[in-house]
């Protein structure tokens, strides 16, 4: 993982460093690591110029490879206006700009308020903010390689649609990794964390925790083929409303539809 403070306390990059956050983070990806994963294959193979971070495929298990690529600052805090920009508390994604890296923020004080004196809380929300942050990477539409970069998005996260399409997939994904991994606590922490300590399009994500790659792909290539106003309203009252893992899943077949022609795209 590459690591670089920037800005945070140094009693408390010195906390993450001797709590091994970044081992938890490795250790509960490690289960990615182990599968057949499109991304792992020999660099020669690669096309020299293909950054690290692309992707080829509509796959969760990229993130196996994000956690090695994807650069994470400590900062104190989130220099923004939180409210204002509708951002994260604990950690944000910043996309790919002009052929640079994508790159996360962790934000140690605000962390730190959070879980106050208790360790074990602390490592845990360290690592769950990453591998969310992570999970919207892999839900960048900007780090496929089959975008055309001049194109522009036509489902935006400062919109309410992409804002509850978008935390509720990257929950859904952080949520299925952690559970996979076979910590039982960590996930009992995560999904209680997410239901009482986060808005409701965060929360969403709990319900759907068994996707597949259809459903990561239906949130991803929304951005690149667009979704009908009146869709994204009908879908929002759903959402909102008392949605069960079946009916959010026959809206994400409804919203966009998976041709033959973009199958080969999702592992």
């Amino acid at each position: 993982m590459k690591i670089v403070n920037i800005d945070a306390p140094e009693d408390l990059v010195e906390r993450i460093m001797a709590l091994d956050v970044h081992k938890l983070v490795l250790d509960t990806v490690n289960r990615l690591e182990q599968t057949c994963n499109p991304m792992l294959r020999p660099r020669a193979q690669r096309p020299s110029t293909e950054p690290m971070w692309k992707y080829r495929y509509f796959d969760y298990n990229n993130i196996s490879v994000f956690v090695h690529t994807i650069p994470i600052y400590l900062r104190d805090s989130n220099p923004r206006d939180i409210e204002k920009d509708n951002i994260d508390l604990f950690g944000s994604y910043y996309k790919s700009q002009r052929g640079k890296s994508p790159y996360i923020e962790l934000y140690l004080t605000e962390i730190n308020k959070y879980s106050g004196k208790d360790d074990l809380q602390f490592k845990w929300l360290s690592a769950k903010t990453l591998i969310h942050e992570m999970a919207h990477a892999a839900l960048d539409i900007l780090n496929w390689n089959g975008f055309n970069p001049r194109k522009k998005e036509k489902v935006l996260y400062n919109t309410e649609f992409g804002r509850w399409r978008e935390e509720s997939m990257a929950n859904a994904i952080t949520l299925r990794i952690i559970k996979d991994s076979g910590d039982k606590l960590f996930y009992k922490y995560a999904k209680q964390f997410m239901l009482t300590h986060q808005p409701p399009e965060y929360a969403l994500g709990v319900k759907m925790v068994n996707f597949t790659n259809h459903d990561l792909a239906s949130v991803a290539l929304s951005k690149e083929l667009g979704v009908n106003s009146k869709l994204q309203k009908s879908w929002l009252e759903y959402a909102k409303g008392r949605p069960s893992w079946k009916g959010l899943q026959n809206w994400n077949m409804k919203l966009v539809r998976i041709t033959d022609s973009l199958l080969f795209l999702i592992k």
